[in-house]
């Protein structure tokens, strides 16, 4: 794989380089002209809207997804057993699952794929933390479709709560389509 730069330290990506999937995604999706519809849902109270994106909103959009790249730190080098190949009951797909053996803040991330791992349809994790301060949840959840001839984004979703010291938690689901 490539080496990634972070905060002045070099290292290998031994899973999976999510940083370079979402730049890829980033510079295929803005090729044409792309409206996001999204969907927010924030303790019950949902808002809908719609806009043209431009550079700096995609990546705006994306960024939460760039969060998953932590599986590569060299912290979690052999956390994570992988599993390829195996058929999802759910659809036609074919899934390669990386689950952590011990604690991480991504105990685990679905790939399903059509026929070879390059034909990415749906990437399902959760990513978790907690602090002193606050602990939060996130399931997300990226799309992917041909539709174009090549696999590009075309929905993703987050779903999760935060709880902060001395106060509620927070329920929210953002959903994002880009067509």
């Amino acid at each position: 794989m490539v080496a990634c730069r972070q905060a002045g330290e070099q290292y290998d990506k031994p899973y999976f380089d999510f940083d370079s999937l979402i730049n890829a995604q980033h510079a295929a999706l803005l090729q044409q002209p792309v409206t996001l519809s999204k969907t927010v849902v924030l303790d019950g109270k949902q808002d809908q809207f719609s806009f043209s994106v431009d550079s700096a909103s995609l990546a705006h959009e994306l960024d939460v997804f760039r969060q998953l790249d932590i599986i590569n730190k060299p912290l979690y080098a052999k956390t994570y057993h992988i599993t390829d190949g195996e058929k999802d009951t759910h659809s036609n797909l074919m899934m390669r699952k990386y689950v952590a053996r011990n604690p991480a803040p991504i105990p685990g991330v679905t790939f399903y794929y059509q026929d070879r791992f390059d034909q990415l349809r749906k990437i399902e994790s959760e990513y978790n933390e907690n602090n002193t301060l606050y602990s939060t949840h996130r399931k997300l959840v990226l799309e992917f479709d041909n539709s174009s001839g090549k696999f590009l984004l075309t929905r993703y979703r987050l779903t999760g709560s935060q709880k902060m010291i001395l106060s509620d938690s927070v329920l929210y689901t953002i959903e994002g389509l880009l067509h």
